[in-house]
């Protein structure tokens, strides 16, 4: 064979091989993020909070709407941010209805919320693709990890045995929750919480009111029911006495239907007396002096008539931020 012919024939093993080599790298760059997903190499660190720092969500619980907004108002403790309201009301319906995880206190360490005085982590910094890690909440333990980020926003989902979950996201420049989701063991969404706004340099009063569950039932009419207890003068378990009755009532009576709810202290007097009419629909909040220990809950129903009371008993702490 002559070395023409020899030349020739090495040409298209040549090629063959460039094409090849060409292949190999080009499938190399895609499967390692220079034209496809690097998700693996992303993470969020934790973020940094000082004094004054806000942030507004909208709320919706109960089919009912309200807007919330948490502030950094002590960043001074040796392990913890306490997280204030920005207004009293708002204080005390999250001592009766415990909407927001974060407000009270955030352990600086690790930003990990308070549940019954126990340091519960909803997001494990830093936040990367695929990361687990367990926390309890609302009397159920969830199994979290990161379903997916990018470089400002991570994607958690929580899931607990009975079936209830939590799903929420965490936004970089938000520095905390930019949405958070909890459906119970039900199949029932109780909270949905959406960032409205967020910034920092708040100023004036802050507040918190460590609440404690009393009582939460509903009753529906024609019914009758009367619940006594003892329970203010004993406070909360760790904190002492509480310093008022918080009290939230929601009520669908419909145009048949009428009922009454009195609460009496120890002596039997009436502290609280309220009178559902026909064809009315009301969510009310309120306090009672939480001085004494004895309290008698009556309700009376008639008709088409649904009433749920949920009472609690809390302590007001004031900050100036």
């Amino acid at each position: 064979m002559s070395p023409l012919m020899k030349h020739t024939m090495k040409q298209p093993l040549s090629v063959i091989t460039i094409l090849i080599m060409v292949s190999t790298v080009s499938a190399g760059c895609l499967e390692n993020g220079l034209f496809g997903d690097d998700k693996d190499n992303l993470s969020l660190a934790s973020p940094t909070w000082e004094k004054g720092d806000f942030w507004e969500y909208s709320i919706t619980i109960d089919d009912k709407q309200f807007s919330t907004t948490m502030v950094v108002s002590v960043d001074d403790d040796d392990s913890d941010y306490y997280i204030g309201a920005g207004n009293l009301d708002d204080a005390k319906r999250h001592a009766v209805l415990n909407y927001n995880p974060a407000l009270g206190r955030v352990q600086m360490s690790d930003y990990a919320i308070y549940e019954n005085n126990i340091p519960q982590k909803i997001a494990d910094f830093p936040l990367k693709q695929d990361n687990s890690w367990e926390f309890s909440l609302y009397g159920e333990n969830f199994k979290a990890s990161v379903i997916d980020i990018t470089e400002s926003v991570a994607e958690i989902s929580a899931n607990s045995n009975s079936g209830a979950f939590i799903k929420y996201t965490f936004d970089k420049n938000a520095r905390w929750l930019n949405d958070f989701e909890y459906t119970n063991s039900n199949g029932e969404v109780e909270l949905i919480m959406t960032l409205a706004n967020y910034g920092s340099g708040y100023t004036g009063n802050s507040y918190f009111c460590r609440g404690g569950d009393l009582f939460d039932e509903e009753f529906i009419g024609p019914d009758f029911g009367v619940y006594d207890t003892v329970f203010a003068n004993e406070g909360h378990e760790r904190y002492g006495p509480w310093n008022y009755i918080v009290y939230y009532l929601e009520a669908d009576i419909g145009s048949s239907g009428s009922g009454e709810l009195v609460l009496r202290d120890h002596e039997g007097t009436e502290v609280l007396l309220e009178t559902f009419s026909p064809g009315t629909n009301q969510h009310i909040m309120g306090t009672v002096a939480g001085s004494s220990g004895n309290w008698t809950l009556e309700i009376s129903l008639s008709g088409n008539a649904d009433v749920r009371a949920r009472i609690a008993g809390a302590i007001q702490y004031t900050y100036s931020v």
